[in-house]
């Protein structure tokens, strides 16, 4: 039998599952490329440890998924070495600091650490007025008086109290990471401080029957608060996730050293499998066009960074194939060449059909006898 020379890539949310439920076909489809050994890697822009959603698909494929084979929305920032020792703020929900931990940052500090050290910054919540009033008139301003300021912000998903964060995040940018000292405003364009964020997805697909708000919104309001207090446009100094190039990147990394693991030769194709036009489709097709360039002399299209070994890097190009069991529904949008980075190479119903169209293209059988 033909010995693969491709991979396939797979988001998760509107693939896999959707929502808290598991869309039956998947299972089926995984199986047959695990059979056929095709590298299969999950790309997706959820941000939690690689190792709990790899035992999330495991437990739902019926198959052992390994954590190398999960590239989550922080997952590149690995490669991003010369930020790992600044201290840093980390934000987002879960256990963040264990994220990022294991990310290889080395001091980090969140939120609430923050408002603890300045008891004044977080308004919005009027009990904290209260609060701070009876401080102040019985103790003074208390603040940590060996704060150590936030050398960059690391955004790894959306918070639970927006508001909360909105302000803090804001105040770090315009206070060089220091809260307690005013920088003099005579310098208005001033660079703020490093910020590294993954996940641009304004909306994901969940059970309600309308997409629901994802980390891109929330980027959103901050870059809407931020403007409208400086003046100034607030910079990502790195942007990682779909549909930013260095997430394709990994996950083809990580499918190389799958297929040469199993004896093979590194892979060829790539085919992307996704729901959402915006951004899996948006992002396989940027990929597809940095692998037309020659590999030691690529330029990231989307402006951010790339990863900066290339040895696992062997693709010469990225099919995308969109289904339409998540965030895009044939009836209700209309892809069209007003925006062809949202045009995929074809639109299946489900996984498994995109399986077999990706099957019968590359001459492999649907029938594998065990």
């Amino acid at each position: 039998m033909k010995t693969p020379n491709f991979a396939c890539l797979f988001d998760i949310d509107g693939v896999i599952t959707k929502g808290p439920n598991f869309i039956t076909v998947a299972k089926p489809a995984i199986q047959k490329l695990i059979q056929l050994k095709v590298p299969v890697v999950f790309v997706s822009n959820t941000c939690m440890l690689e190792a709990d959603k790899a035992k999330q698909l495991s437990a739902v494929l019926g198959i052992t998924i390994h954590p190398e084979q999960v590239v989550l929305a922080q997952t590149p920032m690995r490669s991003l070495t010369e930020y790992h020792n600044k201290h840093v703020l980390i934000s987002g929900q879960g256990p963040v600091e264990e994220i990022g931990r294991t990310l290889g940052f080395k001091s980090m500090t969140t939120i609430e650490k923050v408002c603890s050290a300045f008891p004044e910054l977080d308004m919005v919540n009027h009990m904290n007025r209260v609060q701070l009033s009876e401080m102040i008139k019985t103790q003074g301003l208390v603040r940590d008086e060996n704060f150590r300021p936030i050398d960059g912000i690391v955004l790894l998903g959306e918070p639970v109290q927006w508001e909360r964060s909105l302000q803090v995040i804001t105040d770090l940018l315009l206070t060089d990471g220091n809260p307690g000292v005013i920088p003099d405003d005579s310098n208005n364009d001033r660079d703020h401080i490093p910020i590294i964020a993954c996940n641009r997805d304004l909306v994901f697909k969940a059970a309600a029957d309308l997409p629901r708000f994802g980390h891109g919104a929330f980027l959103t309001c901050l870059e809407a608060l931020y403007k409208n207090l400086s003046g100034n446009d607030l910079k990502y100094t790195s942007f990682v996730g779909k549909p930013f190039e260095i997430s394709y990147q990994y996950a083809e990394m990580i499918a190389n050293k799958i297929a040469l693991a199993q004896g093979q030769s590194k892979i060829e194709k790539i085919y992307f499998i996704g729901d959402n036009p915006d951004v899996d489709i948006v992002g396989a097709n940027m990929y597809d066009q940095l692998l037309q360039q020659p590999v030691n002399f690529r330029t990231s299209i989307s402006g951010y960074s790339l990863l900066p070994d290339t040895k696992f890097l062997s693709a010469t190009s990225c099919e995308s194939v969109l289904v339409c069991t998540g965030v895009y529904d044939p009836n209700k949008q209309k892809l069209d060449g007003k925006s062809p980075w949202k045009i995929p190479t074809t639109i299946e119903l489900d996984v498994l059909e995109g399986i077999k169209y990706i099957l019968a293209k590359e001459g492999l059988p649907w029938i594998v006898n065990s």
